[in-house]
């Protein structure tokens, strides 16, 4: 081609593309697994672990809850972080051949990673994939911890309908480094560290039906709570005697059981009627026998009349007489 003596130019020659970009991807990778994904700091202990599988230095997630501000882009970053619960304090192995560096430019640089796994002292630096547990934190090698536990679980990324909790097998073990005890059957045993996009947002979807779950359940705990305290029942009070003491009348929701189930009348209530009543028997003491039999109830052939409306019928009738 181009009559320069039959060379050939093949396709690696004609495309790089692909190998541009897969130079930056290894590259986006060692950063994440060189630097806080927040602050942009070279990571150092103590060094958390949040749902989606980011790595960050927890002094810099705690500038981030006291102050969403103190980085530009950190709602970009981990605006689905709620509080410290959602994040996992990681039980690093230091690298003894790592050397601490201050700069950003040079930790990316080095030729030694901060931290390795302390099965295969492989270093974590994202040329291989590396999990943590959920109920110690201590970090491994996939393939490592793998071949110690072989009934380790794939994760919640790789967990299938057919897949249910009841199923799993129950067997604790013991986790090699720190001696720590967990199913390792459960979806919830491991979490990746800084996973595929694909699988991070499985990851983040969990994480959301998780929280809306919990959200219904302690709605519905509440809800249950009321019920058994009885704020849905009404007391009627309808008598106050010369001691004070309120007796309630049951109300359509109380049923036959009358106050059985009902909450007590508050003690200021009590105090406001018997005050009441109290005024009432000190006014009907100045009242003359006249006035007093206007109020009295009569007994006129077994049945119970009202003193006025007797009085004012006879008066009525007295004149029109």
């Amino acid at each position: 081609m181009g009559a320069d003596g039959g060379s050939i130019p093949d396709r690696r020659d004609l495309v790089k593309t692909k190998a541009s970009a897969a130079q930056t991807d290894k590259a986006v990778l060692r950063e994440q697994f060189f630097l806080c994904s927040l602050s942009k700091r070279p990571l150092s202990r103590p060094v958390v672990l949040d749902p989606l599988g980011r790595l960050y230095n927890k002094d810099a997630i705690l500038e981030y809850f006291i102050d969403k501000t103190k980085y530009g882009d950190g709602d970009k970053i981990c605006g689905y972080l709620k509080s410290l619960k959602d994040l996992l304090t990681l039980n690093l192995s230091p690298n003894p051949a790592y050397a601490p560096q201050e700069s950003i430019t040079t930790a990316l640089t080095s030729a030694r990673a901060p931290f390795v796994c302390p099965l295969s002292m492989k270093e974590m630096t994202g040329s291989v994939p590396f999990i943590a547990l959920r109920p110690c934190g201590c970090v491994f090698s996939d393939a490592s911890i793998r071949a110690v536990i072989p009934t380790l679980s794939r994760g919640i990324a790789a967990k299938t309908p057919s897949n249910d909790n009841s199923n799993e097998d129950k067997s604790q073990v013991t986790c090699p480094n720190c001696g720590a005890s967990f199913n390792p059957t459960s979806p919830t045993s491991i979490l990746p560290i800084n996973p595929t996009p694909e699988v991070r947002e499985v990851l983040l979807e969990h994480l959301l039906q998780s929280r809306a779950a919990a959200k219904a359940a302690k709605g519905k705990k509440r809800k249950a709570g009321d019920v058994m305290n009885g704020d849905d029942t009404r007391l009627k009070v309808t008598k106050v005697d010369d001691k004070g003491s309120v007796s309630p009348t049951p109300g359509p929701e109380m049923g036959r059981q009358g106050t059985r189930g009902a909450p007590p009348v508050p003690r200021s209530v009590q105090d406001k009627l018997a005050e009441q009543e109290k005024k009432r028997l000190i006014q009907q003491a100045g009242m003359s026998d006249a006035v007093k039999s206007m109020f009295k109830p009569k007994e006129v052939a077994g049945e119970k009349k009202n003193g006025a409306a007797e009085f004012f019928g006879r008066t009525f009738t007295r004149y029109a007489a």
